[in-house]
């Protein structure tokens, strides 16, 4: 093991891409938009932080969470600006979380093919008993990923690896339930997709009595993993031409035009949908997050192991970036701001 195996993940690979942009707002839905802005911006913010939060990325998030119901999103983002004023997310208190962040039960490293940050969650490591901290804790690290999210990027992912756990280490429902109201009130549309992994029997009639909790198309972002029947990436084989002296060069990372082609015309098995709103188990997870990225265990290459206090350090130096970029308007990037720093 080495330093850096301990150092997060905080930069996306050579092998995430930019991602995809959005369609085009409709001219009702541009008209809905300039509405809320209006009104936010001349009779609810009181700062040029409220502002900047409250940017129209910000806004059309709430406005598709609450399907283009302007008088439900002017509530719904009223309410959340004064949940950041009074929570402060992005300002974690150190004694109130070290406990919480002792063993790693959750953090975020890595990104995605689509640049989008990977939170961990990791249930059979719990080491405390219900209570606001979790809550928090969870919060902390929500504004991580979304502090590193490269320019275009609103999502993330959770993987949520339920191997070795216990009835007595699962979250009770109270917590679930809160966790999801924090989600839906205050991140609307953040999810990118969710990959549980090892699910024990005990989860399923858990997440049944938390599935009314959770909005439907959030659900539909789930899918349950079996890593049984996950493959390795493939490696493909480029024939060089018959003047060169080797015939046949092998690429690990690399794809010919002609694989490209191929493996574009190919479509995707379609997953087949759970009577819960869930998909099942047709992901590939080497398909969705670069093996670099992606930690050992769950087929990739990534040696990552948690630190707190390397950890801390990094997400802290992650989260005064980003009130930087809130309260100063620096339009420096969190990922670019690691690069800085690490160099």
């Amino acid at each position: 093991m080495t330093a850096e195996d301990h150092q997060p993940r905080f930069t996306p690979s050579q092998e995430c891409r930019p991602p995809q942009q959005p369609d085009a707002l409709t001219d009702s839905q541009t008209e809905t938009l300039d509405a809320l802005r209006s009104h936010i911006h001349e009779t609810v913010v009181k700062t040029e932080t409220h502002r900047r939060w409250a940017d129209d990325r910000c806004l059309i998030r709430y406005l598709r969470s609450k399907k283009w119901n302007l008088q439900e999103a002017k509530q719904a983002v009223q309410e959340s600006m004064l949940w950041r004023d009074s929570y402060g997310p992005n300002q974690p208190d150190k004694d109130a979380l070290w406990i919480e962040t002792a063993v790693g039960k959750l953090y975020v490293s890595g990104f995605d093919m689509e640049s989008r940050p990977l939170l961990y969650m990791k249930p059979r490591l719990e080491n405390t008993a219900a209570s606001p901290s979790q809550i928090r804790h969870v919060v902390y690290h929500l504004e991580i990923a979304l502090a590193l999210m490269p320019e275009g990027v609103e999502k993330l992912c959770i993987i949520i690896d339920f191997a070795g756990s216990s009835m007595t280490k699962n979250p009770g429902v109270a917590v679930a339930r809160e966790i999801i109201n924090v989600l839906g009130n205050h991140y609307p549309e953040r999810l990118g997709k969710g990959y549980i992994i090892h699910a024990p029997w005990f989860f399923f009639p858990f997440f049944k009595l938390i599935s009314p909790f959770i909005d439907p198309v959030t659900k539909e972002k789930i899918n349950f993993v079996d890593m049984k029947k996950q493959k390795p990436k493939p490696k493909t084989i480029i024939s060089a031409p018959s003047s060169a002296a080797a015939s046949e060069i092998e690429l690990t990372n690399g794809v010919s035009s002609s694989a490209a082609s191929t493996a574009s015309s190919k479509k995707p098995s379609a997953n087949k949908d759970n009577k819960d709103g869930t998909s099942t188990d047709q992901v590939n997870l080497l398909d969705m997050i670069p093996e670099d990225m992606l930690e050992r265990e769950f087929g990739g290459s990534s040696d990552f192991v948690y630190n707190q206090q390397i950890y801390w350090d990094a997400a802290d130096r992650v989260l005064a970036d980003s009130r930087a970029r809130l309260e100063n308007g620096a339009s420096t990037s969190a990922t670019t701001a690691v690069v800085q720093e690490a160099a």
